[in-house]
C-alpha cells in the first residue's frame, strides 16, 4: 500500500529534493536510485508537518545539526538499498517494524573475496 502524503509535504519534498538535485549532492555521492530518497524525505517532513514546523521559511525547518544528520541518513539509505538491489544485503521488519539488514550468501562471498583480495 502506497503512503499519500499532505500537500505541503509534498510541495516542500519537491522543492527540496531538486534543490539538493542543483546543488549536486546526488551526483556527489554517486546517488542514482531515488526510492529511498523519495519516502525519506516525505517521512521525515511529515514528522516536521505534524509538529507543525513544515510551515516555517525553508531554512528554519532544520536546525544545522538536523539537516547534516538529515544528509548523512539520505546517503547511508541510498547506499543499503543499492546494496539490497544488487542481492548484497536484505532485510526484515522487526517486532517494531523496524527494517533490519543482513548479508545474504551473495553478500558474505563478496566480502571474503575483498578480504582476499
Amino acid at each position: 500500500m502506497s503512503k499519500i502524503y499532505p500537500p505541503a509535504v509534498e510541495e516542500q519534498a519537491t522543492y527540496l529534493i531538486e534543490d539538493l538535485y542543483e546543488s549536486g549532492f546526488f551526483n556527489d555521492y554517486e546517488i542514482t536510485n531515488f526510492d529511498y530518497i523519495n519516502e525519506h524525505v516525505r517521512d521525515v517532513l511529515t514528522e516536521k508537518f505534524i509538529d507543525g514546523t513544515l510551515d516555517e521559511e525553508f531554512d528554519e525547518i532544520f536546525t544545522e545539526e538536523e539537516f547534516e544528520q538529515f544528509l548523512k541518513e539520505l546517503i547511508a539509505g541510498s547506499i543499503l538499498y543499492e546494496l539490497k538491489d544488487k542481492g548484497l544485503v536484505n532485510s526484515y521488519d522487526d517486532e517494531n517494524t523496524e527494517e533490519m539488514f543482513f548479508l545474504t550468501e551473495k553478500g558474505k562471498k563478496y566480502l571474503d573475496k575483498k578480504a582476499k583480495d
